[in-house]
């Protein structure tokens, strides 16, 4: 599941990433459009093209509440990204970074591009000269901006806001998606672990960089980069065993977690009358922890798998 909103610059092709990534994604654009038809009822012609002309229209009030069409779109944005646990989602402009700041499973886009760049878009989506652009982009910049101060009160162009930002000079409109859609994958997979972390008062490590203790580890990680298996390293520590005043007197931090299998796993490079103490460990886990899916990985088991996959030439002589 992902919630990806994306803000972007007039003639930046904002609006073809969003479209493309929703049919990546198999789901629809949550626009300006799409919030008009949907989020406020009936609405005459008049309100319509009132809203459409200006943002002040939104702090009107709906006929027969006290409620504004600016509360309404609050409301119905964050409801849909409150919902959207088993689906994807995503929210083309309106402020989206900014009304759902602080989300935990939303992804906050921004697509900018040189003003040559947007220039010759606008002249050629239009079919106009590129003075005629000019006019165009200051036109919408001024309403954007405008519409996001008078709405929320903040300032949409503000990059600390954002967790990617795209630059279309270079990328094409696939690149973005890929690398919007790869993003979302492991927020949504670091998130998911979190909250698991949460719910089971384990240790959260995920945001340390990655030092292996040693070469089999490595290796290991290696192993599973080249067959394309996701993985994280030490993501999480299970106390298993407390003293008389609470403290944690013993824990494992599992070597990797495999998300697509829901596995943790231990690597032991030594023999086995030296690991009965991670064996206990591992136990504890098992019951303290319901339903956690955890294993060692001996000696034994690593060499063959490093072996077998020589002979299939996934290492060269200094593996």
């Amino acid at each position: 599941m992902a919630i990806i909103t994306i803000s972007r610059q007039n003639g930046s092709l904002g609006d073809e990433i969003a479209d493309a990534l929703a049919s990546r994604l198999g789901t629809i654009v949550i626009s300006r459009k799409y919030a008009l038809d949907n989020f406020f009822g009936e609405i005459n012609p008049g309100t319509l093209d009132r809203l459409n002309e200006s943002a002040k229209f939104f702090d009107m009030a709906l006929p027969g509440s006290d409620r504004t069409y600016a509360d309404i779109l609050v409301e119905r944005i964050r409801a849909l990204a409150s919902e959207s646990k088993d689906k994807d989602l995503v929210i083309l402009g309106m402020g989206g970074s900014v009304l759902l700041s602080g989300f935990p499973g939303a992804i906050h886009v921004r697509v900018t591009a040189s003003e040559t760049t947007r220039l010759n878009t606008i002249a050629k989506k239009y079919r106009i000269t590129t003075d005629e652009a000019s006019e165009v982009l200051d036109i919408g910049d001024r309403k954007h901006r405008k519409f996001v101060r008078t709405v929320y009160g903040k300032d949409i162009t503000s990059p600390e806001q954002f967790d990617l930002i795209l630059n279309t000079d270079r990328l094409s409109v696939d690149e973005c998606v890929d690398a919007i859609v790869e993003l979302a994958r492991k927020h949504d997979m670091r998130v998911k672990l979190a909250e698991s972390n949460e719910s089971s008062n384990t240790i959260d490590h995920q945001t340390r960089n990655i030092s292996f203790k040693n070469e089999t580890e490595e290796e290991f990680a290696r192993i599973l980069s080249l067959y394309n298996i996701e993985w994280l390293y030490e993501p999480k520590t299970f106390p298993v065993e407390w003293d008389a005043e609470g403290n944690v007197t013993m824990a494992i931090s599992p070597d990797f977690y495999l998300p697509k299998f829901n596995l943790y796993l231990e690597l032991t490079t030594m023999d086995q009358r030296y690991v009965t103490k991670k064996n206990k460990k591992m136990r504890l886990v098992k019951e303290l922890y319901p339903g956690t899916n955890i294993r060692i990985v001996y000696k034994k088991d690593f060499n063959e798998l490093v072996d077998r996959l020589k002979m299939f030439g996934g290492f060269g002589d200094n593996s």
